[in-house]
């Protein structure tokens, strides 16, 4: 590997992992949570954007293994979950706002995205990540965006335990109509 740390793959995964372990424990413990709260929202959306966005576009350009999947393939592949990403991300982020986690009380979203997919921003971070992993025929950033995903489990299950105290019998109503956390409801 190179003495350059910026491509180097471990760097963005421990980027993503310091990240990811601070993002558990704030949602993990209530009395941090409304600690947070008083930060400023610019630091709170650097703080989000280089966890959870920065690692999984640079990875790609990383060095490491390519995948052997044909140029025109990986283009359109990654083209198409990329833009998959962007239609999601827009859709859900016009409907609840750019930082959903800081506002208090609102209405609970359950139509438009919301109505097809529980998580609709965390099923999109899932896309962009396995799109520019393909896009960019990246290995090690294909493999990594594999528990990428996975890894928004716990923190979903952290957020629901809120959405149930502060919806109650609304938010037991919406996941029985939209059953999934990050696979879309198609019918």
């Amino acid at each position: 590997m190179s003495d350059n740390f910026l491509i180097d793959p471990v760097f963005w995964m421990d980027i993503y992992l310091m990240g990811y372990t601070i993002a558990i424990i704030v949602f993990s413990l209530p009395e941090l949570l409304n600690w947070v709260n008083r930060i400023p929202r610019p630091a709170i959306r650097i703080f989000t954007l280089s966890t959870f966005i920065v690692p999984v576009i640079a990875l790609p350009f990383t060095e490491g293994p390519r995948m052997e999947i044909p140029t025109p393939i990986a283009l359109i592949m990654g083209i198409i979950l990329l833009g998959m990403n962007f239609i999601i991300k827009i859709s859900a982020q016009k409907q609840i706002g750019i930082s959903p986690v800081l506002k208090g009380k609102g209405k609970l979203v359950t139509t438009g995205v919301y109505g097809i997919v529980r998580n609709p921003l965390y099923l999109s971070n899932g896309l962009l990540a396995m799109g520019m992993a393909i896009l960019f025929r990246s290995l090690y950033a294909f493999l990594f965006s594999i528990p990428y995903l996975l890894s928004y489990l716990p923190i979903i299950r952290l957020e629901e335990r809120d959405l149930l105290e502060k919806y109650g019998r609304e938010y037991l109503d919406y996941r029985k109509k939209v059953p999934w956390r990050m696979i879309p409801k198609l019918f």
